[in-house]
C-alpha cells in the first residue's frame, strides 16, 4: 500500500486488546493515524488468555484533581544523577506501572529555580476477563520550585473529550511576578474523543490551560483550535490538529514581549476520510493564553513544493512537527517538517520529508516563504517498521520521528540552529519502489526496503535570520542509532543538546542494541565561518535512583509490548534482547519490545546556565495488573517514567 505515511501523535481514550482473538485496529490504545498506512500483520484468532486480575476505576475528574508529591533522595534518584519526577503510585487507582512519555520542559524566565514539565500522563484500566484495556490519558504536569530537588506531579484539566496529551509548557515572564509561586505558566495540549472499541478518533482541538501560581493550580482550558467530525476514521471533510507548539516571547527588549505562539498541524479529510493536507497553522495570544487569535495557516508556498494530494502547485500543506521560537529581537521563526517535496525522494513514492522554515518580523502578522533547512531519509524505504506499522530504528521496534527543534542564539538574532536526527549515514533506498507495497514486511524484521539505520545527531545553521541554512554538520555520529535530540542555548552561544543513544551496547547474538541512555552534550560557540562542531562535555545521563538500571531497558516494556499486537509466529525477534526468556516461554525473543515511548524529549537552558534535562526512561522493573495470554501470570517489564537530570 503506497499512501501518505502521516503521523498523528494524539493520546486517547481507547480500547487495546490484551489478548490475541482482538483485531489490529482494537489492538493499539496509542498511536492513532490519519494516514491510511494501518496495514498491519493479521493476528491468530481464539487465544483466549487468563481472565482474572483488574485495575482501580477512576474518572477524568477524578484524575484531574489527584496530586502528589516526589523528593530527590535514595528511592527516586537525584537531579545530579537522573531522577524519576513521576510518583508511581500504587494507591489510590493502582496505576505504579503506567507511563509518562513526550516529555518537555521550560524554565521560568525570571526565576531559573522553577521549573516546567509535561507529559502524557496514562491511567489504565484493564479487564482481563474480556482482554480489553483502557488507557485515559490526560496531560500531565511536573512542578518544582527548588531547582528539581522536588516536585508536584499532578493532570491538566481537559475541556472536553476524554483524552489529551502531546504536553507543552512555556512561561510568560510579561505576567510572571518575581517569585515562582506568581509565576505565569501555560500548557498546551491535545483534546479529542476516542471510541471505546475501535480506532475512530473525533474532536481534534488544541487547548491551553494557565495558571497564576507557578504550576499547581490550574485554569479550565480555553480552546485555541477546534477540530471536528472523525477525522482519525472516515468522515468527510472532517478536521484535526495536532502536534501543537507553544512559546513566548520573553525578552523584554523585544516589540512583542509577553506574545505567545501556538502552532500545529491541520488535518483535514477528503471523502471517506482520506487524506487531504496538514498545514501548519498559526493563533496568538497577549493575555497569558487566556484568550486567543483565529488561527491562520502559514506554512506558505514554494515551487519545490510540486508533489500535492489535493491543494494547488506550490503549496507546501503536507506537514508535521512544527515548532516556533522567538529571537530576542522578537524576530519568529517555525520549523516544520514537509511532504510536498518529491524531488529529493530517491524512491518514488516514499514520502521523504524536508525540513522548511518560516519567518516573521512582525508578530507573527505575516511570514516569509519557506526556506530548506534539510532533505531527511525519513521516507517509506529508508527505515525498518514495526509490528504496529510504524517507521522505526534497526534493532528496535520503538516509533521513531526526524524532525527535532530549533533554537534561537541569544548573542545573536541572526543565529538559528535546528538540531535533528536523520538515517543519512545508515543503508536507506536499498530496493526498487515495489518494496512500498509490502510495508510493514513480514516478521522477524519487518523490513521489506531492506534498510537498516545509522541515525544520527545533526545541526542545521542559519546567519541571516532563517532565511538561508547551512549544509548538514554532525554532532554525533557514533555506532548505533540516535534519537529525539532537543536542544537549547546557553547565554555565551554554546549550545546544550540531549537525545537517546545506544551507547555502542555490546551485542554479539546480531548487531542489535537491545537498551539506550539519554545524552547530554555542549556545542561550543560558533561563528558562520566555524565549520565541524566542536563538541566537548559528552555526558551519559545514568539513574540513580534505588533499584534502577543504569540503561534504559527499551527491549522489556510493560505496556507497550510487541506481543500483545501480534501472535507469537510474528514476533519481532530482530529487537531480542538476546537470549530472553519470559518462563515458561523459553524464547521470548521479541515478544516484550517498547512499541511507543514518545516522539520526543526535553531539554531548556536557565537564564543560571543550567541544563534541565527530560526523557522517557525506562529502568525500573514493573508489574501490570494485565494478564500475559503467553505466560499465564501479570505481565511485568520496564515502566516507562519521567526522568529529570541537571547540569
Amino acid at each position: 500500500m503506497r499512501t501518505r505515511p502521516t503521523t498523528v501523535g494524539v493520546a486517547v481514550l481507547a480500547a487495546a486488546a490484551c489478548v490475541l482473538g482482538a483485531t489490529a485496529a482494537d489492538a493499539r490504545d496509542r498511536p492513532f493515524s490519519t494516514s491510511k498506512m494501518t496495514v498491519r500483520p493479521v493476528l491468530d484468532p481464539g487465544f483466549g488468555g487468563a481472565t482474572t486480575g483488574g485495575s482501580g476505576q477512576f474518572s477524568a475528574r477524578q484524575i484531574e484533581q489527584y496530586r502528589c508529591a516526589v523528593a530527590s533522595g535514595a528511592l527516586y534518584g537525584t537531579p545530579a544523577g537522573a531522577m524519576d519526577i513521576s510518583c508511581n503510585d500504587r494507591e489510590p487507582y493502582r496505576q505504579d506501572f503506567n507511563p509518562d512519555n513526550e516529555l518537555a520542559i521550560v524554565v521560568n524566565p525570571k526565576v531559573p529555580t522553577h521549573l516546567l514539565a509535561g507529559s502524557n500522563d496514562y491511567f489504565y484500566r484493564i479487564n482481563n476477563s474480556t482482554g480489553a484495556r483502557q488507557a485515559l490519558v490526560p496531560t500531565g504536569f511536573f512542578t518544582s520550585f527548588d531547582a528539581g530537588a522536588s516536585w508536584v506531579d499532578g493532570q491538566v484539566p481537559m475541556q472536553s473529550g476524554n483524552g489529551a496529551g502531546d504536553p507543552s509548557p512555556a512561561f510568560d515572564g510579561k505576567l510572571s511576578g518575581s517569585t515562582p509561586h506568581t509565576g505565569w505558566a501555560m500548557m498546551a495540549q491535545l483534546e479529542n474523543v476516542g471510541g471505546l472499541g475501535g480506532p475512530f478518533v473525533s474532536q481534534g482541538n488544541v487547548s491551553v490551560s494557565w495558571s497564576s501560581d507557578g504550576g499547581v493550580t490550574w485554569s479550565q482550558p480555553t480552546i485555541a483550535m477546534k477540530g471536528q467530525g472523525a477525522s482519525i476514521g472516515p468522515a468527510n471533510n472532517a478536521v484535526f490538529y495536532d502536534k501543537e507548539w507553544l512559546t513566548v516571547d520573553n525578552s523584554p527588549s523585544s516589540p512583542h514581549y509577553g506574545r505567545a505562539y501556538l502552532v500545529a498541524v491541520r488535518f483535514l479529510n477528503d471523502l471517506h476520510g482520506a487524506y487531504a493536507e496538514s498545514p501548519v497553522y498559526l493563533a496568538t495570544s497577549d493575555d497569558g493564553g487566556r484568550t486567543w487569535s483565529s488561527p491562520r495557516e502559514i506554512s506558505g508556498s514554494s515551487p519545490q513544493c510540486s508533489a500535492q494530494s489535493t491543494g494547488p502547485a506550490g503549496e507546501c500543506d503536507e506537514n508535521s512537527f512544527p515548532i516556533p521560537e522567538a529571537a530576542p529581537n522578537g524576530d519568529l521563526v517555525v520549523h516544520f517538517a514537509n511532504g510536498n517535496i518529491d524531488s529529493a525522494w530517491e524512491t518514488p513514492g516514499e514520502f521523504e520529508q524536508t525540513l522548511l522554515a518560516v519567518r516573521s518580523t512582525d508578530g507573527g502578522a505575516t511570514f516569509s516563504d519557506p526556506a530548506v533547512i534539510a532533505h531527511l531519509e525519513d521516507g517509506a524505504a529508508d527505515t525498518p517498521w514495526s509490528v504496529i506499522g510504524r517507521q522505526t530504528v534497526t534493532g528496535h521496534q520503538i516509533r521513531w520521528q526526524s524532525p527535532g527543534t530549533i533554537t534561537a542564539d541569544p548573542t545573536d538574532p541572526d543565529h538559528w540552529a535546528v538540531v535533528y536526527n536523520d538515517n543519512f549515514a545508515g543503508t536507506h533506498d536499498a530496493a526498487p519502489a515495489s518494496c512500498l507495497d509490502d510495508i510493514p514486511g513480514t516478521a522477524p524484521d519487518y523490513n521489506p526496503c531492506d534498510a537498516v539505520t545509522d541515525t544520527n545527531i545533526y545541526m542545521a545553521e542559519s546567519w541571516d535570520g532563517g532565511t538561508t541554512w547551512n549544509p548538514r554538520i554532525a554532532l554525533d555520529t557514533s555506532a548505533g542509532n540516535q534519537w529525539f535530540p532537543w536542544a537549547d542555548f546557553h547565554t555565551d552561544g554554546s549550545l546544550a543538546v540531549a537525545y537517546d543513544s545506544n551507547e555502542d551496547i555490546a551485542d554479539p547474538g546480531g548487531g542489535r542494541n537491545d537498551t539506550f541512555n539519554h545524552v547530554l552534550l555542549t556545542v561550543d560557540p560558533r561563528t558562520a565561518t566555524s565549520g565541524a562542531a566542536a563538541v566537548t562535555g559528552r555526558e551519559v545521563l545514568v539513574p540513580n535512583g534505588q533499584g534502577r538500571t543504569a540503561s534504559e531497558q527499551v527491549d522489556v516494556s510493560v505496556t507497550h509490548w510487541a506481543g500483545q499486537y501480534v501472535p507469537q509466529s510474528a514476533w519481532p525477534i530482530v529487537c531480542g534482547p538476546d537470549g530472553y526468556t519470559d518462563p515458561p516461554v523459553t524464547d521470548a525473543e521479541g515478544k516484550d519490545c517498547n512499541v511507543f515511548d514518545g516522539d520526543y524529549t526535553g531539554l531548556a537552558v536557565g537564564n543560571d546556565n543550567r541544563v534541565n534535562v527530560v526523557w522517557t526512561g525506562l529502568n525500573r522493573s514493573a508489574v501490570s495488573p494485565q494478564v500475559d495470554a503467553y505466560t499465564g501470570s501479570l505481565h511485568d517489564g520496564y515502566a516507562q517514567d519521567a526522568m529529570f537530570a541537571r547540569r
